[in-house]
């Protein structure tokens, strides 16, 4: 039994060192992100200078899309925590949805809690004020520059009209009441944050949806969250013997290298995910890390946690599940000092992620 394991441990580290060997294949390419546009820069002002994170949907351009014809709609966010309720208040107030009339949606979120929401899209003024005013849930505060804000009180939610094309949102009137002056050319609120802004502009796919971190402890969750994609947690059998030792070697060999992985985080400016939608879908997982060889070492270790993911899965016997067999569809490539895990998924695998109830 110990010269299986051994054997197994071998193999393992074996496989590692054959990955790795592959990694200066793209490090000398560069990054070609898509360019960030102009109105979308702009909008950026309306949200907090030191977000913990920061999310862009532009459903205009996905609703033109198969893959958002075939998989997506309003019910994929009407149990979302932060947009479900404020999506359903536009739909009943304005009339308008993320299917029919919302054409872009900017969400922030700050470490104390305050978040700030942007939404663009043809909205009736009159229509929403006449709505919340027969509603004895709402209040509403008249300033004196003739901006009126509303209140939906039980859900602690702040909105406002910016234009007829411009409504705001927060929980926290001040985050609100900072966005009253601010105007096209105004460099405020997250514009102020050079740092983030330049990350932001090195997103890979800009056209759809993205999501962008640079906060070292939102980070590290990313992480986290990744590593436990790869766990196996051990199967004790009663008596406590375990039930597979090739299980065990895999949880032993995984948990050195997610912990390796965890000690480079520290060294990742950035993380961010972007999705562009055709009649597939292409995901990225972007690291944007401090210099080449912090991306290297990244590289590196994520290949390695996805190689012993899958070996583990393959020595246990069993059938692999919907999870790690997408990992298969996973190319992971550095540039200059951009790490990328990017995946394309047909309509067969959407499919298949959706009977496992993967997300």
């Amino acid at each position: 039994m110990n010269n299986k394991k051994q054997l197994l441990r071998s193999v393992s580290y074996i496989l590692i060192i054959v990955i790795c060997s592959f990694l200066i294949v793209n490090c000398g390419k560069k990054l070609d992100p898509d360019p960030l546009p102009l109105t979308v820069k702009q909008n950026l002002a309306l949200l907090q200078s030191d977000p913990q994170f920061v999310m862009y949907f532009n459903f205009k351009k996905m609703r033109d899309t198969k893959f958002w014809e075939q998989f997506l709609s309003d019910s994929v966010f009407s149990a979302e925590r932060n947009f479900g309720g404020f999506l359903a208040l536009i739909k009943q107030a304005a009339g308008v949805s993320i299917s029919n009339g919302i054409d872009e949606m900017y969400f922030s979120n700050s470490w104390i809690g305050d978040n700030a929401i942007v939404v663009k899209g043809t909205f009736d003024r009159k229509r929403v004020s006449d709505y919340v005013s027969a509603d004895t849930l709402y209040t509403k505060i008249d300033y004196p520059n003739g901006t009126t804000v509303y209140k939906q009180v039980d859900a602690n939610l702040n909105f406002y009209f910016k234009d007829d094309f411009t409504l705001v949102a927060s929980n926290y009137l001040k985050q609100i009441e900072n966005t009253f002056t601010v105007t096209d050319t105004s460099t405020s609120g997250l514009l102020t944050n050079v740092n983030l802004l330049k990350e932001i502009e090195m997103i890979k796919h800009k056209e759809n949806l993205w999501m962008i971190s640079n906060q070292k402890l939102f980070i590290r969750g990313i992480f986290e969250n990744f590593s436990d994609m790869s766990k196996k947690k051990k199967q004790v059998m009663p008596g406590g013997s375990e039930e597979n030792d090739s299980l065990a070697i895999g949880d032993s060999t995984q948990t050195d290298e997610t912990s390796e992985l965890y000690s480079i985080y520290k060294k990742i400016n950035s993380v961010s995910f972007s999705v562009k939608m055709t009649d597939d879908i292409d995901i990225v997982m972007q690291n944007q890390c401090e210099d080449k060889n912090s991306a290297t070492e990244l590289k590196n270790r994520m290949e390695a946690v996805i190689a012993l993911a899958k070996l583990s899965s393959t020595l246990s016997g069993k059938k692999p599940p919907a999870a790690l067999k997408l990992l298969d569809k996973v190319e992971t490539n550095v540039f200059d000092n951009t790490v990328l895990l990017e995946a394309k998924l047909n309509e067969k695998d959407i499919k298949e992620i959706r009977l496992q109830k993967l997300f």
